[in-house]
């Protein structure tokens, strides 16, 4: 399971926005789009479901642009997610057990149901402020030491040991 490109999108979004707030009163999406590499027409379909769950509020004008709702401490991980793509499920009938005959005696929708019920659980315990702030971010990293995914250095080794790895973004040869 994968989240979409739109969360994901979504939240970086509402990260750098948070983090551009703390310079700027507002904050053009074309300041967003060349911080992130997301296209400013993209950013402004993802703001649409953003402004109409209040979580942004857009300024018209020639200086106008975007600012949280909210301070980054009260916009939890899950309001974002939840506006840009709706409700987490890992499969229909966690929400909708109308949808399948089997799902009173399914063995494995109880799996779907804990596993989904976790991941709403991880996105409700944190905010843009624990993303933007430096400490609280290692806190949450150190929380989360014991997996292994969590620091990308670690995934990125070289195919060769002999082999030195270039800072950057591992390149295909």
């Amino acid at each position: 399971m994968k989240f979409s490109t739109r969360n994901r999108y979504g939240l970086r979004l509402m990260v750098e926005l948070a983090r551009e707030l703390k310079k700027n009163n507002l904050v053009h999406l074309g300041r967003i789009a060349g911080i992130t590499g997301v296209s400013e027409n993209y950013l402004a379909q993802l703001a649409i479901p953003l402004k109409n769950e209040g979580l942004l509020i857009g300024v018209s004008g020639k200086k106008g642009g975007y600012h949280l709702s909210r301070s980054p401490e009260e916009i939890k991980i899950m309001d974002v997610v939840r506006a840009v793509d709706g409700p987490i499920n890992l499969t229909d009938c966690v929400n909708n057990p109308d949808i399948c005959l089997n799902s009173s005696f399914c063995e494995a929708r109880i799996m779907w149901a804990i596993l989904s019920g976790r991941m709403v659980e991880v996105l409700e315990k944190y905010t843009l402020a624990d993303l933007i702030d430096k400490d609280r971010l290692q806190r949450i990293k150190d929380e989360y030491a014991f997996l292994p995914m969590l620091n990308p250095d670690r995934i990125m080794a070289p195919e060769d040991e002999g082999e030195e790895s270039e800072p950057g973004c591992p390149v295909k040869k």
